[in-house]
């Protein structure tokens, strides 16, 4: 007999309308809906598959239902706050990437959620990428040797562009914060950082112009690896590429197109794939995954594949790159 679970979706902009539209395509998942927004409620409960649960205005009363999971894509600054008024009450988390505006409070929801022992998950869902899972795999087998360094790149005007709100114009480095993903993967091929180089700058004519619009970063790792990291609000359409370099080969894979390429000291491979989805569909399957991972690992009592300290670890580097930078 299949196991319901009582799935409640905490803020409705871009991704928690995402969140709660691909859960309602399951039969297994019963969504519910919470926003202060009427706009907001009516949209998202518009493009379910089924109808919602229920839909609510206020947090308290959706706690009251005593949701199974809540997935919380509320701003940033009020990440932590909600969660833990979750976790506090008896539901597991998953809490958007990043897991929290400030480190403390991040350890404070971390902390709370292991003593009450809730499942957490923080929203870094391109850990489901199948690129990065390939790439991954090849490194694992030895393929490209030992790991000496790397380069990942994200350019992404349209990320200003499709927002709801005004946070990233409103918060400054938002863009360090927003593009922890490539801070969560960086550090699940490397390792833990050890020093770390960054420079900022705010450029170009552009009508959406957050402070800064550039990071430059250089990560330096326990192994040695080295690791040069570029993000922009300026690049249109968007660009995202990852390479990984070993003493015995080379990885480069571009995100947007789903191609990895190969070099070995003996040869060059090349794989494409031929049925690579449009990207909205890509980001919309990644989602999918990530739904599938939590519900499985909760209901079987597992660890969460992208846990609150690896959330506590992306925003530690994401924060040591705005002081350096600064």
């Amino acid at each position: 007999m299949e196991t319901t679970t009582k799935a409640l979706v905490l803020g409705l902009g871009s991704i928690g309308q995402r969140h709660a539209r691909l859960l309602s395509e399951r039969s297994d998942v019963e969504v519910s809906l919470c926003d202060i927004s009427e706009a907001l409620r009516h949209q998202a409960a518009d493009a379910l598959v089924k109808p919602p649960a229920a839909v609510y205005s206020l947090f308290a009363d959706a706690l009251q239902a005593q949701p199974d999971i809540a997935f919380v894509c509320v701003p940033n600054h009020l990440h932590v706050p909600m969660a833990l008024q979750a976790v506090q009450h008896g539901t597991d988390v998953l809490v958007e990437k990043p897991v929290s505006d400030s480190l403390e409070k991040a350890r404070e929801l971390v902390t709370a959620a292991e003593a009450a022992n809730r499942f957490l998950q923080v929203g870094y869902m391109l850990r489901y990428d199948e690129g990065l899972i390939t790439m991954k795999a090849i490194i694992d087998k030895g393929e490209i040797g030992n790991l000496v360094g790397g380069r990942a790149m994200i350019g992404t005007y349209v990320t200003l562009l499709n927002a709801k709100g005004s946070d990233r114009i409103d918060h400054p480095n938002s863009l360090v914060v927003d593009y922890t993903h490539e801070l969560d993967f960086i550090s699940w091929f490397f390792g833990e950082v050890k020093d770390i180089m960054a420079m900022q700058t705010r450029m170009g004519d552009l009508d959406l112009k957050p402070h800064p619009n550039i990071f430059q970063i250089g990560l330096k790792f326990n192994s040695g690896a080295v690791v040069q990291v570029h993000m922009d609000y300026i690049q249109f359409p968007q660009r995202r590429i990852f390479e990984v370099y070993g003493d015995r080969g080379t990885l480069c894979y571009d995100f947007m197109t789903g191609e990895i390429r190969h070099f070995t000291v003996q040869r060059a491979h090349e794989w494409t794939n031929k049925n690579v989805l449009p990207v909205t569909d890509r980001w919309d399957d990644l989602f999918r995954k990530e739904h599938e991972s939590v519900l499985m690992r909760r209901s079987e009592g597992l660890t969460p594949f992208v846990s609150g300290a690896d959330g506590l670890r992306a925003l530690e580097i994401a924060e040591w790159v705005i002081r350096v930078a600064r």
